[in-house]
């Protein structure tokens, strides 16, 4: 009887920590982000709700405007976070973060820098993007005490 116990035990652990959804609302930007990288429009969909709007420099977008953009070219982008503040309350949440992308071709490297939000919904248990906010700063802007680190699929 206590082995059927310990392995109920188990069992039930295992599928509360298991992967069927992200349970980490801030993986659903990384996961957009990491989208853009490899130029994967239907990925971008997949990650965002159907009524996902961006407010970009001062623009409203939602995904297929920001599609437009995200073009094939020959430059590498690599995607760097620091999450500021995440909360959430049932099947919302709301995330502030810095963002930073570096886009190599050859020796050439830029570096862009934002201060972004979002606003991440639970559906179907998977967190999916219903608004960013995104402010582009300067680099040199960046506080010195942000510690950014690489977001690699």
């Amino acid at each position: 009887m206590f082995k059927i116990q310990q392995f109920i035990f188990i069992i039930s652990i295992a599928f509360s920590t298991s992967s069927f959804g992200s349970d980490k609302p801030f993986k659903a930007v990384q996961d957009l982000f990491s989208a853009i990288s490899e130029i994967n429009h239907e990925k971008m969909k997949s990650i965002v709700t159907s009524d996902f709007q961006l407010l970009e420099v001062g623009e409203d977008w939602d995904i297929n405007d920001l599609i437009k953009v995200v073009n094939p070219s020959e430059y590498i982008r690599r995607n760097y976070f620091s999450v500021i503040k995440t909360k959430s309350s049932g099947n919302t949440a709301w995330v502030s973060y810095w963002n930073k992308a570096t886009f190599t071709k050859g020796e050439m490297v830029e570096v862009v820098v934002w201060l972004e939000s979002a606003v991440p919904i639970k559906d179907n248990n998977n967190w999916k993007i219903q608004m960013l906010h995104s402010t582009k700063i300067k680099p040199e802007n960046l506080p010195k005490n942000i510690l950014l680190s690489e977001y690699k699929i």
